[in-house]
């Protein structure tokens, strides 16, 4: 008698049950995702420049504001003149309308100038330097238009006060 040779069946795994709960599980992952909006505010680094001889007989106006938790120092100037200090209201917050106003009266004498350098200490918390930045950017809507002469001695007019914002970095 001959011996009859069966091939070996393999049997095939059935994945279609696992495939189920895979498909399952990635439509309640993200079901369940927050989707966050992120917003970027733009800003320069600070640039290193030396300069050997001053070519305009106005020295620049080098706007600077020194945030710490008490308040908020406006300077100008290489030598840090201070123009204003504003302290913190009632609330616990900066007083962003006497910023405003300050700035505003900056921007009317240096029409020309389009930056302003911050300096936040550690402490002061995120969200507060991105009011701040928001004040020091645009006019409000019920403002009337900045018109004042130039370094060329053309009328200026202008609807932002300085939009160019720059952190100081300290190494």
């Amino acid at each position: 008698m001959k011996k009859v040779k069966r091939k070996a069946t393999i049997e095939k795994l059935n994945i279609i049950p696992i495939l189920d709960a895979v498909f399952i599980f990635i439509f309640f992952l993200l079901m369940s995702a927050q989707f966050l909006e992120i917003y970027e505010i733009g800003s320069d680094a600070p640039s290193i420049k030396t300069v050997e001889t001053m070519k305009d007989k106005k020295p620049p106006l080098n706007l600077t504001l020194d945030i710490s938790k008490s308040g908020i120092v406006v300077k100008t100037g290489l030598d840090g003149n201070v123009v204003k200090t504003i302290s913190m209201n009632s609330q616990g917050n900066y007083d962003l309308d006497a910023l405003y106003k300050a700035l505003t009266d900056i921007k009317k004498k240096n029409v020309d100038e389009e930056s302003v350098v911050l300096r936040p200490k550690e402490e002061v918390a995120y969200k507060k330097i991105v009011w701040i930045m928001d004040a020091c950017r645009a006019l409000k809507k019920d403002d009337p238009t900045i018109a004042a002469k130039g370094k060329t001695g053309e009328i200026k007019e202008t609807r932002t006060l300085f939009n160019q914002i720059i952190f100081e970095t300290i190494i």
